[in-house]
């Protein structure tokens, strides 16, 4: 690559910096381009590039969260009404896949006591039943997320994009599901919501894949039981050591998605 090419290629990474600065402090629109899309990515990848930040992965986990959040408060669902409540937490007993840089989130937030004061050992222990167990084996089995406390999500603040868009229109579907009673219960949601995280899960995992880390989906409570299991296990993972190693691989995205996320990729500089 010449040096004016790569001159070049440095200009538009800066503007599309730029552009995804601004992005990410006003949210983007239910439906944003693609050039939208990539200028946030190309943020969340310049933090994933911070040479000698172990805590990078967790920081662009943040704002890719940070951005669905915003998203959402700009241009919120109107015309569909959420069931969902405080003590609601139907769907906190279900299957949960995560992203790499979101399980260091939430294992840095252990860590730090925000998980209702709970030690990195109390939570892995509350975890431990949900390991290995499919996501089809969950419907009626009642095992609740190692971070539910008292009918709440200990760690709300630091909750991953798929727990944002888990909005239900219809409480008797979840409880349906959660009883056993409907093993094919499709429970309605905010496409509002859905949509908001969706684009955000797009800038977090286009960045990743750009810079050719792992972009497995991965079962909440093992992934935080091997996160935690490592006191530097962000730092191994930024380096290329697989420390999900013993984590299946059991979540498949659609086609679509896998799609959105390599073109992404591609279009980063």
């Amino acid at each position: 690559m010449s040096e004016v090419t790569r001159q070049q290629r440095r200009r538009e990474a800066r503007e599309r910096i730029k552009v995804g600065r601004h992005l990410l402090g006003h949210g983007l629109p239910l439906q944003p381009r693609t050039s939208e899309i990539v200028a946030i990515a190309q943020v969340v990848k310049a933090k994933l590039d911070e040479a000698g930040n172990d805590r990078r992965a967790s920081e662009a986990a943040e704002l890719a969260q940070t951005l669905g959040e915003t998203s959402l408060a700009a241009r919120p669902s109107t015309q569909q009404k959420i069931a969902c409540t405080r003590g609601c937490s139907y769907c906190c007993h279900t299957f949960v896949a995560i992203t790499p840089p979101e399980v260091f989130r939430l294992a840095a937030a252990v860590r730090a006591g925000h998980a209702a004061g709970m030690t990195p050992d109390v939570v892995r222990e509350r975890g431990r039943a949900q390991i290995g167990v499919s996501p089809e084996a969950r419907i009626g089995g009642k095992l609740a997320c190692p971070l539910l406390v008292d009918g709440g999500c200990s760690v709300y603040r630091f909750r991953p994009l798929v727990c944002r868009q888990a909005t239900s229109l219809d409480v008797a579907v979840c409880i349906d599901e959660f009883e056993g009673r409907n093993l094919n219960a499709q429970i309605p949601i905010s496409g509002v919501h859905l949509q908001h995280a969706s684009n955000a899960h797009i800038t977090l995992l286009g960045a990743m894949r750009a810079m050719g880390y792992a972009t497995d989906a991965l079962e909440l409570a093992a992934a935080l039981d091997a996160a935690l299991a490592l006191p530097d296990a962000e730092a191994r993972w930024l380096k290329g050591e697989d420390v999900f190693a013993s984590v299946p691989r059991q979540v498949k995205r659609e086609a679509r998605l896998e799609q959105a996320i390599s073109h992404v990729a591609a279009a980063l500089v």
